[in-house]
């Protein structure tokens, strides 16, 4: 799965779980709610924030005057509020959504043939509406909409989210009509439950079934109502979740709003993850007479999540496969080089000509070198840039035991290369300090320091300085033309300080690629 697929999924899973807590969280004030327009204004306000969009309103049919009115919203200048009227025939969305009692989604209002765009719409460059009927009995009650100027098009998950708000709105709305001081349970309309897209249930005191709406049978595949209706929720669970549901019930029955997730097959088997909210239903008396559940499928995020679950895995796996190739790599390379470097010392003690036997061993010291280089590289486990101070100090302690403890210093701060330039810095630095420990005197100084356009690496010691013909322009051996060559600026990476009386020499380092 590419990073781009993952991630739209990803953003997905979080808009809907956003959209169902916020959807849930108004359903559950709402059934204590006893202003109507407190209501209706907590409703823009929950659209508004799950749709992400900066307008929402509630428009109320008039039946005198076949119109709507602007009853409240968000983003509406407050002198449009209750005043401004639209028309509620089906030349427009809101009104082909009340007229027909369906959801309408226009992502392209202004290349829309099907209906005229509003006067207020216009006004506030919208191009972008989801209207929902607000349903009553016996005739819906007005149109819940959400606008939008700009931003992604409307989805199908963003109409159930409208739909479940406005399902909220219906069902307040007929408690309230009904009695104001009715008992919690008369807010309950068979009709305004049956048509959300989640499964409700109401539950008894005890904790048994008392009515599931039609989405509730649907999604749950029960063809006979009867074989549940009066049953405890919890045997419709299966073992493994029953610890979860109790708890729930449990807080529920004491007054609290509880959330979970659990696995639960339908009836006829089929495997299916949920997304419970479960509170209680309070009397104006403040008892407990029931609880409500609301339940959304979520199997399909679910087999998302267990298939990115997968991916990851896999794909760890693979990089600890890869390390442990890498790791043995490594070690192959550095016995190899143990193995060179052991071959030419022998071969240097076989040799018979002096200059040979030189040659050898400093041919020998070279591949020790590159070994103790590798070597630091490898412990920097495959880092992108490591600290090039504590690099060069790890050298210095390899190069100090090979010489009988010769004093050598380091003075550099901390300074951040890519690990790409540390093999030439490593193997310029072993060629300049063992150059000193060879042929110089006393102690060697080494400093390392960030210039302008580069890193300059600077060497001491306490000999007589060097010859005058030193550096050839041609170089004076191969260990000079390895250092023009890794420092990256050839023969002008070289120079050497006449000016004091020791030795000292420096190079220019390119410290990227």
């Amino acid at each position: 799965m590419s990073e781009v697929v993952r991630s739209a999924t990803q953003i997905s899973a979080t808009r809907l779980r956003r959209q169902h807590e916020l959807a849930v969280r108004f359903g559950m004030w709402a059934l204590k709610e006893p202003r109507p327009e407190a209501v209706l204004s907590e409703a823009c306000q929950v659209v508004s924030q799950g749709m992400n969009s900066r307008f929402a309103k509630v428009l109320k049919y008039l039946p005198d005057d076949n119109e709507f009115v602007l009853e409240t919203g968000v983003g509406w200048d407050r002198s449009d509020i209750g005043h401004t009227r639209l028309g509620a025939d089906d030349a427009s969305p809101a009104g082909f959504a009340f007229a027909n009692g369906r959801p309408v989604i226009s992502n392209h209002l202004g290349q829309e043939h099907r209906f005229r765009t509003p006067e207020i719409l216009m006004k506030y460059g919208i191009e972008r509406a989801i209207n929902v009927p607000i349903r009553g009995t016996p005739t819906s009650w007005g149109v819940l909409e959400a606008d939008s100027p700009d931003g992604d098009e409307f989805t199908e998950s963003d109409l159930v989210f409208l739909e479940g708000v406005a399902n909220v709105i219906s069902m307040t709305l007929e408690r309230l009509m009904a009695d104001s001081h009715a008992h919690a349970s008369e807010a309950f309309s068979a009709s305004v439950l049956n048509a959300s897209p989640d499964s409700i249930k109401v539950l008894s005191q005890n904790g048994a079934i008392e009515f599931m709406n039609l989405s509730a049978l649907q999604q749950m595949e029960i063809d006979d109502p009867t074989l549940v209706e009066g049953k405890p929720w919890l045997t419709l669970w299966p073992e493994l979740a029953c610890a979860q549901v109790e708890h729930a019930l449990e807080h529920a029955f004491a007054g609290e709003s509880v959330r979970f997730e659990a696995s639960r097959p339908t009836q006829k088997g089929q495997p299916r993850w949920w997304d419970v909210s479960i509170a209680p239903i309070v009397s104006n008396d403040g008892k407990i007479e029931r609880v409500v559940t609301v339940a959304r499928d979520i199997t399909e995020r679910r087999r998302h999540e267990e298939t990115l679950a997968q991916l990851s895995e896999a794909r760890e796996n693979q990089l600890d496969s890869s390390e442990m190739m890498m790791k043995e790599v490594h070690h192959r390379v550095r016995n190899s080089l143990q193995l060179v470097q052991t071959l030419l010392f022998l071969q240097a003690n076989l040799a018979v000509e002096e200059e040979v036997k030189s040659q050898l061993r400093i041919a020998a010291r070279r591949v020790s070198t590159v070994g103790s280089v590798h070597e630091r590289l490898y412990m920097a486990d495959g880092a992108e840039a490591t600290d090039a101070a504590l690099y060069l100090e790890g050298l210095i302690d390899d190069l100090r035991a090979g010489f009988n403890d010769r004093p050598i210093e380091l003075s550099a701060k901390s300074l951040i290369l890519p690990a790409a330039r540390l093999a030439p810095l490593g193997l310029i630095a072993c060629e300049l300090v063992t150059n000193a420990l060879k042929y110089g005197k006393g102690k060697v100084s080494v400093t390392l320091e960030r210039t302008t356009d580069a890193v300059e690496l600077v060497v001491c010691d306490e000999g007589d300085g060097f010859p005058d013909s030193f550096p050839k322009p041609q170089g004076t051996g191969l260990g000079m033309r390895l250092v023009k060559t890794y420092s990256g600026f050839g023969q002008d990476a070289i120079a050497v300080d006449r000016s004091v009386p020791f030795s000292k020499i420096s190079v220019k380092f390119k410290a990227v690629r």
